[in-house]
């Protein structure tokens, strides 16, 4: 569905001592689960904060590791990365701030970039965030409860293209379509445009996107999404990307206005399919990670219902009373846009880097016989 108007101090222990937080431990039965975790609801909780802290040192008169200014820097690098890997392997949820805290301490102190250092793949040819996304609890829990990912998000920003697609892979490999979601809340993992960020501010809700799969089908879901403000959208950022998880794939859907050939801003696959500049296309395709497949699929659009407002005493006409009142005829809903996309004698497959070679499915929304009174009508 589209929608073009705007919709209504804890006492603790003493901290352990460096060889026994390094030294390998069993996983605690009681460990804390994540208040990110994955839930079967469409419904998409806030945004998750990816904010860059700060670095300067705290004014604390202890830390959690004795990093003394004795150590080379490639000696407190070294053990900040076996800390980084220590609390990926074995979590602790409630000291993870306040270990990661200190490590940037002694990075500060040292010369070292810490946020470089978490995004660095050094657990496993994998990068710290992408380990804790992967090993997330299942089971949801409070979210006034600490989480690893968030701890280290907060203390990475800003994040390289290279951890952006690290941590796309670990919602794909663990089908986590809700966090995923979430994470497309942030700026730091997907920034919106200059025009789109002035456009929507900070009171226009998100795009809201809800997966189904069908019981039924094999390989068959379905998508429903909701994107408040699409026509002025459309007509002045010209585009509209909408990115989901499902049946093991990562998925684009995009709307788009068709530009002059030299432009820039003109997406590759919808140069390559030749169409009338200025109309607008819709496109789907696969992101990275994701394995080829057949498609056969249908978009509709269906008219959106807002709920009437409340009149004003400027927008109320005065009565004639020399008039007798007519009832009002109630209008006709538009009919339903329908659009097939389907591929052809290929499959459709991710993108492939450095290259224009056209990887979407396109289609004008002219093909459909209402689909044109979307570009060039107000509803």
């Amino acid at each position: 569905m589209i929608v073009d108007k705007y919709l209504a101090d804890l006492n603790t222990d003493a901290p352990p001592s460096y060889d026994d937080l390094v030294s390998p431990q069993e996983p605690s039965s009681s460990q804390p689960s994540s208040p990110f975790a994955s839930s079967s609801q469409s419904h998409v909780d806030p945004t998750l904060q990816i904010k860059k802290l700060s670095t300067k040192k705290s004014k604390g008169p202890t830390s959690w590791f004795p990093f003394t200014a004795s150590r080379t820097a490639k000696e407190v690098r070294i053990t900040v990365l076996n800390l980084i890997r220590d609390l990926v392997k074995h979590p602790f949820p409630a000291a993870s701030p306040a270990i990661l805290d200190s490590c940037a301490e002694a990075c500060v102190t040292h010369g070292i970039s810490f946020a470089s250092l978490l995004q660095q793949k050094s657990v496993e040819d994998h990068t710290p965030i992408y380990w804790a996304i992967v090993k997330r609890p299942a089971e949801p829990t409070s979210p006034t409860e600490h989480d690893l990912l968030t701890a280290l998000l907060t203390r990475a920003a800003p994040l390289t293209e290279s951890t952006v697609s690290e941590m796309r892979l670990a919602c794909l490999v663990t089908n986590d379509q809700v966090l995923f979601q979430r994470l497309r809340l942030s700026p730091a993992f997907s920034p919106l445009s200059g025009t789109d960020e002035i456009l929507l501010g900070a009171n226009i809700p998100p795009d809201m996107i809800r997966v189904e799969d069908v019981a039924s089908g094999v390989g068959a879901f379905i998508v429903t999404f909701e994107v408040p403000l699409f026509q002025r959208r459309m007509r002045i950022s010209r585009r509209i990307v909408l990115e989901f998880i499902a049946r093991g794939r990562m998925w684009s859907f995009s709307f788009s206005t068709v530009l002059p050939e030299n432009d820039p801003k003109n997406d590759p696959n919808v140069r390559a399919n030749k169409k009338p500049v200025g109309s607008w296309v819709v496109a789907l395709g696969l992101l990275e990670h994701s394995p080829s497949t057949w498609v056969d699929s249908r978009l509709t659009i269906v008219e959106h219902s807002p709920s009437t407002p409340t009149p004003s005493l400027i927008d109320t006409p005065i009565p004639d009373a020399s008039r007798p009142s007519l009832p009002r005829k109630k209008s006709k809903p538009n009919p339903t846009i329908s659009l097939r996309l389907k591929t052809g004698s290929s499959q459709l497959a991710p993108p492939i880097p450095k290259t224009e070679m056209p990887s979407e499915i396109v289609v004008p929304l002219s093909d459909s016989l209402m689909g044109q009174s979307l570009q060039y009508e107000y509803v």
